[in-house]
């Protein structure tokens, strides 16, 4: 099978907060805690309890462990996956809008002895 991703995925546990709009369609947009199974400057693989729709769109933020930065995203659901009754784990692609995002996700993901903490946000 050949390898399509642009970007070197690298494993690694982050915890993540998804938020997305109300199902309802009013008030403010629900969030949930998941974790990354691995991180790439494209995209993530992520596991969570809740299953979205393929296209949806959704906002991260990504507390990067290894090098103690948060970075804030959008992201595109590309793909769900059942793993265990009730876990799913998703591929999202990131859309990303400001470059300051790709950048704090280049320092995480290729400058391991960094330990500078630094907030973006989309």
């Amino acid at each position: 099978m050949m390898e399509r991703r642009k970007d070197k995925r690298i494993q690694e546990e982050n915890r993540v907060v998804i938020e997305f709009p109300n199902p309802e369609n009013r008030g403010d947009p629900w969030s949930i805690n998941a974790f990354t199974r691995d991180l790439s400057l494209g995209g993530a693989r992520i596991l969570t309890d809740i299953s979205f729709s393929i296209g949806s769109d959704i906002t991260m933020t990504l507390f990067l462990s290894k090098s103690k930065q948060i970075a804030k995203t959008h992201g595109k659901i590309k793909w769900v996956r059942t793993v265990d009754d009730g876990l799913y784990e998703i591929g999202i692609e990131f859309q990303h809008n400001i470059p300051s995002s790709v950048v704090t996700l280049i320092n995480h993901l290729y400058r391991k002895d960094q330990a500078i903490t630094t907030h973006i946000h989309a």
